[in-house]
């Protein structure tokens, strides 16, 4: 029994002493594994941020070579893969231009790739085309040496023959000379002959044609069955001597008319016989104001034309009618501007009335004869002693007239300064004498007899619309009649 404890005890305490080593080791154990433990969770903790860093190191390294990717290739930063898709396929569709592949995938690579190969392409054929064209420069060169060579070959037979020709020309030209010189004789003497055998032909067919249309109608008749020049003639000569004696009968009313009278020009217009023709259309109508019983005419040029001159209205129809068709008389009132006249229906009908279109003519004035005129009597307008002849002749000319010394045919207005009213100093007034008074009388008389119309200097500066002060007017000289 004691045996039994004893060794129940032994047991205790060797499983106590077992127990307590267990403990120790446990204890020591424990404590190496805790601290172990607590060194990984260190561990751990470096561990994860060594990771975290190299992580955000490795992404920021990525995000650099992604945006120097990007910059080199030529993406915009922040562009989309969509934005990225169109601008490669915009420039693949461009890229097909110079050879490429349709089936391609479209990448900047490939993109350089196909433009590399269309480069070298496109300098393979300008390094055939340089061939080429040396080839021709070279051939060329040879053409132009050969051209040359040729040229000068040329040049030299054409010197050659040149100087044939002008020995030739030369020759030709003496005896052209020669031959134009003795044409020239027998021309004159043929010409000479000729004149003198056609001179009547002429004379007759002239006759005919430019004067049968103003051979009156009780005379034409007769001129018509004239068979020769000589009775055309003499029907001619009495054809004028009656219109002569017409006309001075016209004329001494004419020359008498200082300003525009319509009772006068009544008179003169009555006095023309019912079957004279009018020798063509003055101006034309082209407004009529049935209200004011006004007309605007248009005239080549109304130089010439006053207030109160008469036309007759005509149809526009006929070139040359009888002077008593007319229908309608015009009076007129003012001068619109160079070409336009502004007139008063005077008589008209009711069944005819005068419209736009209507052609205007008159004996008293014509638009065809060039203004020329001539200035008589004493010129003096201004304070000064010497005539002022000259000023006015300055006038005419800027106007495009001409000034005559004596009353012609041509002549288109005289205008009479009249004698001076008081002598001057010693007697004597410088510009006038005796022979300016005769030349003064002789064309007066002139005018009379020719019915050329005969003005003052006022009336003068009216006609051509200028003030009466143009030339310091209240000096204007009175003409004594």
């Amino acid at each position: 029994m004691a045996k039994k404890k004893a060794s129940a005890i032994q047991a205790l305490t060797i499983s106590l002493i077992i127990f307590v080593m267990c403990t120790f080791v446990l204890a020591v154990t424990t404590y190496v594994f805790y601290t172990q433990a607590e060194d990984a969770k260190v561990a751990k903790t470096q561990a994860e941020t060594s990771a975290n860093e190299a992580r955000q190191s490795l992404n920021a390294a990525q995000q650099s070579q992604k945006d120097l990717l990007e910059e080199r290739i030529g993406v915009n930063p922040g562009d989309s893969i969509d934005s990225v898709d169109k601008e490669l396929a915009s420039l693949q569709d461009t890229a097909k231009k110079y050879g490429s592949d349709e089936n391609t995938t479209p990448t900047y690579r490939g993109l350089i790739k196909t433009l590399d190969n269309a480069l070298k392409g496109a300098n393979a054929d300008n390094a055939s085309l340089a061939s080429e064209k040396r080839d021709l420069q070279n051939k060329l060169k040879i053409t132009e040496v050969n051209l040359s060579s040729t040229q000068s070959s040329h040049n030299k037979t054409m010197d050659e023959k040149q100087a044939e020709i002008d020995a030739i020309g030369k020759a030709r030209e003496e005896t052209a000379a020669k031959f134009t010189a003795e044409t020239q004789e027998l021309t004159r003497d043929l010409n000479a002959a000729n004149d003198k055998a056609t001179r009547l032909a002429d004379l007759e067919k002239q006759i005919h044609d430019e004067v049968a249309p103003y051979i009156s109608t009780d005379r034409l008749q007769k001129f018509s069955a004239a068979d020769n020049a000589a009775d055309q003639v003499a029907i001619v000569l009495e054809e004028l001597t009656a219109r002569d004696q017409l006309i001075q009968r016209q004329n001494q009313v004419l020359g008498a008319m200082r300003v525009a009278d319509p009772t006068l020009q009544r008179t003169i217009l009555a006095a023309t016989p019912a079957d004279d023709r009018i020798d063509g259309f003055d101006g034309r109508v082209i407004v009529v104001n049935e209200i004011e019983r006004s007309v605007l005419m248009r005239f080549p040029r109304t130089i010439g034309i006053r207030p109160g001159m008469l036309f007759f209205i005509y149809e526009p129809t006929e070139q040359m009618p009888l002077i008593s068709s007319k229908k309608g008389i015009l009076e007129i009132v003012s001068i619109e501007s160079g070409t336009v006249a502004r007139g008063r229906i005077l008589n008209t009908s009711n069944y005819n009335p005068i419209v736009e279109g209507d052609a205007a003519a008159t004996s008293l004035w014509s638009p065809l004869m060039p203004l020329e005129v001539v200035f008589v009597g004493h010129i003096q307008i201004d304070r000064d002693s010497a005539t002022d002849d000259q000023e006015l002749e300055d006038l005419i000319r800027k106007v495009g007239g001409d000034v005559a010394q004596t009353v012609g045919f041509s002549t288109s207005l005289l205008v009479d300064a009249g004698v001076p009213d008081q002598t001057g100093i010693g007697g004597e007034n410088p510009g006038w004498d005796d022979a300016a008074k005769q030349r003064r009388r002789i064309n007066l008389q002139q005018a009379n007899k020719l019915g050329i119309k005969v003005v003052r200097i006022d009336g003068f500066l009216e006609l051509f619309g200028l003030e009466e002060n143009y030339f310091d007017a209240d000096h204007l000289i009175t003409p004594t009649p």
